[in-house]
């Protein structure tokens, strides 16, 4: 899934009100996650009978689509700390759920589950939603049975960079080293393809490969980007922390629209997404 984004002051994420999870199964689901579920699902055995573990399901995205890819006897359990968007997957699923496919509110980081009971474990970009993502690898390599296979898609470094870059711009004219850092400590959240995969290995898989594939989302301006009902659940509250809540963060926020504006002609723009599948085994 994607989440909105975790705040850098590294509190737990609230859970998405009814009307945010509605949001984010009609525009983030299908703009965003997309992008990521169609690379993930190109790595689920076609017909195979395996036991599947979801972490961090969302909406049921792509948890039914690998459903429906296994083989007769293969079951999926979905898992997601949000119960409204649990409850919203398990309405998706009608009358799969408890037969093929069974949704639980849980956490990636305490998995309830013992040692060694999953063929395969996936997620949709979760590791960025995660106060923990090593803890929840540590987990997903626990219940997977040897030789189990991990795959998980994640936004990669270059994702967004046009309007990180303005910020970038903004501080450097105004001499506000505080944006600056802050921009940089966003850009983490994107790591590099490298990075992604020593994360992967040092929670102890083994065969770890990434693969990369660019996108573009499309905008009529910068005024259509900031007011997109996806970006405002995933990227624009990151964008706002970037600016500040002081008194002259609105005033950043204006000027990167500004910017991104002139940069692109007061036309059409495009945001890159740089989206990663790595997949590994235990």
């Amino acid at each position: 899934m994607s989440r909105p984004q975790r705040k850098s002051s590294q509190r737990l994420p609230a859970p998405l009100s009814q009307e945010d999870a509605a949001v984010y199964d009609a525009h983030v689901v299908p703009r965003y996650s997309t992008l990521f579920g169609r690379l993930l699902l190109r790595h689920v055995p076609a017909g195979a009978r395996l036991q599947v573990l979801d972490v961090g399901c969302g909406s049921g995205y792509p948890a039914l689509e690998v459903m429906r890819r296994l083989g007769d006897g293969g079951r999926v359990i979905a898992v997601d700390p949000d119960p409204s968007l649990i409850d919203l997957a398990r309405r998706r699923a009608l009358g799969e759920t408890g037969r093929r496919i069974f949704f639980k509110t849980e956490a990636a980081e305490q998995l309830s589950f013992g040692d060694e009971v999953f063929d395969l474990a996936v997620g949709n970009l979760t590791l960025s939603s995660l106060l923990q993502p090593e803890r929840a690898l540590s987990e997903m390599r626990r219940v997977l049975v040897r030789g189990g296979a991990l795959i998980l898609t994640q936004a990669l470094e270059g994702t967004f960079e046009e309007v990180l870059d303005m910020f970038r711009e903004i501080a450097l004219k105004r001499g506000e080293d505080n944006i600056a850092g802050r921009v940089d400590r966003i850009a983490v959240r994107y790591p590099a393809p490298s990075t992604l995969r020593a994360i992967v290995e040092s929670a102890g898989f083994t065969d770890v490969q990434v693969e990369t594939e660019d996108f573009h989302l499309p905008f009529d301006g910068a005024a259509q980007l900031m007011s997109d009902p996806a970006l405002r659940l995933i990227a624009v509250p990151e964008w706002r922390w970037i600016a500040g809540f002081d008194a002259d963060g609105a005033e950043r926020l204006r000027q990167v629209e500004q910017h991104l504006d002139t940069y692109f002609g007061g036309g059409p723009l495009t945001l890159r997404v740089r989206a990663g599948v790595v997949t590994a085994r235990v």
